[in-house]
């Protein structure tokens, strides 16, 4: 460093320096002393006393050991866990206490072992009264540990415990008379809450659960530091005076579980025995209930489906039906469809008040798995193309079957691209005569005005040339109802896709007969009704539609069977 105002550079530290001041200093106080030797083997003396009290600070300790330091009276917060060398202060400035933790040491409740002598009962100790105010002994058997050293050593003042060479506890550790009283208490505690039953032999292992967990709150409370590691119950009897009594209750009790034991297992033998006769009578009976059942029901099914089929008076419309009048407002033609988007254009009208038939219902068949066109069904999880059943009721009486009637919907028909169409034009032929759907000449007349304008392709392929559907409509014959279509600049087609096309359908139908299925059934009820009677059948050889039966009497002339309407 240098000295201030710039002088000479000097280090910082000179060895030879502080040398000669010690020797100095040595030398000093040798003669004061009397002598130079006298001095330095005074200062020598105390070296080596100070090194051998610092010697003393070394220590080790073993597996299963850990230390307490302090440092003037004060325990360090950590103890050692570690084996092996340390040192720490000696005395008197710092004090160590190693301990083994790892020990299992053993308390004994109520008896006294001994080596090679029999156990001692301590009735002070072992008798308590139960919670059914019986007196019993109980003797039991403690195993614990150290689980804080620091806790043991410093928490609890115990005045100790001299029971001999198997029990010396020396003053102030807690597992002297605390843990003994406080082991007392805990199972005066658990066996006061319980019969005498109980402790016997009904609970003795809930006992000792009960008695461990109650034993390690108590020492925890009083920062005892100690480990319940288990708790054994050894003799668990009435006094001596009273045994042959209690024996005598403990053999009833025996003899009642017994008797018990044999009373269920003869119940356990006969219930099912007589379930098993019991369930015998009854499945034959439940068996006998639901063949009655099912046969009511069946023949129930059964005339309700003939009965809805000989009331049935419903067409399957040849076109996929659609939202016309856009009462639900959504724009949408695929919902809100109903009754209001089939009309009658003609039908008979006898009382001059409108048409003598009205349309009762529309059911969507396929629903709700189908789509509205056979592209939509391709290309969607739909398993079919949508279909639509229209019913018809008389606007009073009866409908007469087969009459002619036309209605008029807005109907969406799949067609096929024909052989040869490649770029078009292209020629179709709709299976509908087709009407006028947008009224262009303002006469609401169906039938009047009807040009390709009334028709429009919805669906259809997409080769991408030009976006958009590859077909339109460009021209339409209403007297052969045959549709021209276009096909877009650069756009081929390749026969047998599918396109569909939306346009107002007119189909002429008749009131339907009696479905097929219900004159069947009929007709054999009437065959079953007349055979009883019949001794032999004779079939004429020119009758076309009638059977001819002979029977003892007369010959009854019987239709062939049912034929569709």
């Amino acid at each position: 460093m240098y000295q201030p105002g710039g002088g000479p550079n000097r280090p910082e530290l000179d060895l030879e320096q502080i040398m000669t001041n010690v020797r100095d200093s040595i030398g000093r106080i040798s003669q004061r002393l009397g002598g130079g030797g006298v001095g330095l083997a005074a200062v020598l003396v105390v070296g080596l006393i100070a090194v051998i009290w610092l010697a003393t600070g070394i220590y080790t300790t073993s597996p299963g050991e850990k230390a307490v330091l302090r440092l003037f009276g004060s325990a360090q917060e950590t103890p050692v866990t570690q084996n092996g060398l340390h040192w720490w202060w000696p005395g008197p400035i710092g004090k160590k206490d190693i301990v083994k933790t790892d020990l299992v040491r053993r308390l004994e409740i109520g008896f006294r072992s001994g080596d090679g002598v029999a156990d001692t009962p301590v009735p002070g100790e072992a008798q308590m009264i139960s919670g059914d105010l019986n007196i019993i002994d109980v003797q039991m058997v403690i195993q614990y540990d150290i689980k804080d050293l620091a806790k043991y050593l410093f928490r609890v003042s115990d005045p100790g415990e001299d029971a001999g060479s198997q029990r010396n506890i020396p003053a102030g550790r807690p597992d002297g008379r605390t843990l003994k009283d406080a082991t007392e208490a805990a199972l005066r505690l658990v066996v006061g809450q319980r019969s005498l039953a109980e402790v016997l032999a009904e609970q003795r292992v809930n006992l000792e659960v009960d008695a461990r967990s109650k034993l390690q709150e108590i020492l925890d409370s009083y920062d005892t530091g100690l480990n319940i590691v288990s708790v054994e119950l050894q003799k668990v009897e009435a006094p001596a005076e009273v045994q042959a009594a209690f024996n005598d209750v403990l053999q009833a009790r025996q003899d009642k579980v017994t008797a018990t034991n044999q009373a269920q297992a003869y119940e356990n033998q006969v219930i099912p025995e007589a379930r098993g006769r019991a369930e015998q009578i009854i499945q034959p009976a439940e068996a006998f209930k639901r063949a009655r059942i099912e046969r009511a029901q069946g023949e129930a099914d059964r005339f309700l489906a003939i009965l809805g089929q000989f009331n049935d008076r419903s067409v399957t419309l040849e076109n996929v039906l659609q939202d016309s009048d856009n009462a639900d407002g959504d724009n949408d033609p695929t919902t809100g469809i109903g009754l209001s988007d089939v009309s009658i254009i003609s039908a008979p009208d006898i009382d001059g008040d409108g048409f003598d038939i009205l349309v009762a219902g529309v059911t969507v068949i396929g629903a709700p798995q189908c789509a509205f066109t056979a592209r939509d069904v391709a290309a969607t999880d739909a398993t079919q193309i949508c279909g639509f059943s229209t019913a018809f009721a008389a606007q009073s009486g009866n409908l007469t079957i087969g009459e002619r009637f036309s209605i008029a919907y807005l109907g969406n028909e799949d067609l096929a691209i024909p052989q040869f169409a490649g770029a078009g034009p292209f020629n179709v032929r709709l299976t509908n005569k087709a009407l006028d759907a947008d009224n262009a000449d303002g006469d609401n007349d169906l039938a009047t005005g009807i040009s390709f304008s009334d028709i429009k392709v919805i669906d259809g392929p997409d080769g991408g040339k030009t976006s958009g559907v590859d077909i339109s409509v460009s021209g339409f014959d209403p007297s052969t109802n045959i549709l021209t279509l276009s096909v877009q600049t650069g756009e081929t087609l390749a026969a047998g896709d599918l396109f569909t096309v939306q346009y107002m359908n007119r189909e002429d139908l008749a009131v339907p007969a009696t479905s097929l299925v219900t004159q069947e059934r009929l007709y054999l009820e009437a065959m079953e009704d007349i055979l009883p009677s019949i001794n032999k059948i004779i079939v004429s050889p020119d009758a076309e539609t009638v059977l001819i039966l002979g029977s003892d009497g007369a010959i009854v002339p019987v239709p062939v069977g049912p034929t569709a309407p």
